[in-house]
């Protein structure tokens, strides 16, 4: 089976244009102000009305230490199908986000020496995980890749909660190759698809091909 794909960190209606044509799964969007990267709910809104649909695709808000109004204002707008927490946010915390909203939740865990242990300790109060390089000061979005022999790891830790663990930071056209030998369940991109901080559908092309290519050879296989 091939990965989950999400394209994230769309901010202009030329960047969503771009993820909405593509073959990803999931498009992100952030609503946190703690990213250069963020947008506000309505112009998102405004750009989903311009396109007409988002192409089958699932839409992904990330938050970071955002209020569960913050969170339900953005949703009177954009109708999101999966919530992703990139905060401190707690396990009881993200539970009642869950359980407020109604919505899916993933939670973004920064790789170190205890993911692993993290990770449990959100066992089912969570639908997914998203694993990033952890950057000082910096939230995601960051180019910087983590030691991918620690996936295999993360990707068991997902399986017995029975969700999907995307892998983030620093993924590319260049580096995918080397990630998918790992077999990680979803994958999760923003700079690596971007020329001069803008969405590149050529780039989305790149991935999509060795991603594609790759899940026919390991059918054939």
């Amino acid at each position: 089976m091939r990965p989950l794909l999400k394209y994230c960190g769309n901010h202009s209606f030329s960047d969503l244009k771009c993820s909405v044509q593509s073959r990803a799964d999931f498009i992100g969007f952030i609503f946190t102000v703690r990213s250069e990267r963020v947008v506000q709910a309505p112009e998102v809104s405004r750009w989903l009305k311009e396109l007409g649909d988002s192409g089958g695709k699932k839409l992904v808000g990330v938050f970071a230490d955002d209020s569960i109004e913050k969170i339900s204002d953005v949703l009177g707008y954009v109708a999101l199908d999966v919530i992703q927490l990139h905060g401190h946010e707690s396990p009881r915390e993200t539970a009642d986000i869950r359980r407020t909203t109604g919505v899916s939740v993933w939670k973004t865990i920064h790789h170190g020496p205890d993911t692993v242990e993290m990770m449990h300790s959100y066992s089912g109060m969570v639908d997914g995980f998203v694993i990033d390089t952890k950057v000082k000061g910096m939230m995601g979005g960051t180019g910087k890749t983590f030691d991918w022999n620690s996936v295999p790891a993360y990707e068991a830790e997902a399986k017995e909660q029975h969700v999907p663990c995307l892998i983030a930071g620093g993924v590319k056209p260049e580096n995918i190759q080397h990630l998918l030998a790992f077999q990680p369940s979803g994958i999760d991109i923003s700079s690596g698809i971007e020329s001069h901080f803008r969405k590149d559908c050529h780039l989305m092309r790149k991935i999509e091909e060795k991603v594609w290519i790759n899940d026919a050879q390991t059918a054939s296989d």
